[in-house]
């Protein structure tokens, strides 16, 4: 009778260490293969956080150009902020009022009566020529953000005739062209005192400020204005808030046309 062979006895610990031990002839394992992905902040794609300030830093001229060249020719062309500083329109707008000019509707028709316009007239500042250089591009600045008035040279008034127009006003103040009162009630302060009659030259306009005995217009001082010294049609009042509104064309009645005159310079001087 054969005895019973003897084995050896492994333990629960070296039997875990035998499966995790490699056998000699194993080949060495693969490195996992790199699925392209980094962890967040690491490697040369990652972003950086300085180099966006100092691109963003380098392109803010070129931006800030691009906008002001932006907003100049907006101003030149299509609409405008003017600023109010006297009160010769009321009490359609007040001191202190900023509106919106567009320069669009009279490239493409005349002015109208009853439209309000603004020109440029003769300068009415003694010390534009006196300023300094540091005071002019405050000026230019103010100027172009509607928080002084736009230029001394520009005006605005209401239109109230247009070439070939007879003007009268009687001594109540009433407005007649060509023969046909004005009905003005709901937009002028009037003034006792008489005009004309006249008529407008060719390629002229004659206008007149609302607050009519605190104007200076075409009955003195700013005469004939000339069609191509127009600068744009107000559109609407834009500050202040409370006075945001939309600045209309009043019904005057219907105003027959005349034609043209051919010379009415020498009755507007005895007129005026």
């Amino acid at each position: 009778m054969t005895e019973p062979e003897e084995r050896p006895v492994v333990t629960h610990g070296e039997m875990f260490h035998a499966r995790r031990r490699p056998a000699a002839d194993a080949e060495p394992q693969e490195p996992a293969p790199d699925d392209g992905l980094e962890p967040a902040g690491d490697g040369p794609d990652a972003p950086d956080d300085d180099g966006s300030v100092l691109q963003f830093l380098r392109e803010l001229p070129v931006l800030l150009f691009v906008a002001f060249l932006l907003a100049f020719l907006l101003r030149t062309f299509v609409v405008q902020v003017f600023y109010i500083p006297s009160s010769s329109m009321e009490p359609t707008l007040q001191i202190n009022d900023r509106m919106i000019v567009e320069k669009i509707t009279y490239r493409l028709r005349e002015p109208r009566h009853g439209e309000i316009i603004v020109f440029e007239g003769e300068s009415s500042d003694p010390f534009a020529d006196d300023r300094g250089t540091l005071s002019r591009v405050a000026n230019r600045v103010g100027q172009f953000l509607g928080i002084v008035p736009a230029n001394a040279r520009d005006f605005v008034k209401r239109v109230i005739g247009l070439p070939g127009d007879e003007i009268r006003i009687d001594d109540e103040g009433h407005v007649f062209v060509n023969g046909i009162q004005l009905d003005e009630t709901d937009y002028v302060l009037p003034q006792q005192r008489s005009f004309g009659p006249i008529t407008v030259p060719d390629g002229k306009l004659f206008v007149l400020g609302d607050n009519r005995s605190n104007s200076s217009d075409s009955r003195g001082g700013l005469g004939f204005v000339s069609r191509d010294h127009v600068v744009g049609r107000a559109m609407v009042i834009i500050w202040p808030p409370s006075r945001f509104d939309g600045v209309g064309v009043p019904d005057i009645g219907d105003i027959p046309d005349v034609p043209p005159a051919e010379d009415s310079s020498a009755a507007y001087q005895d007129a005026a």
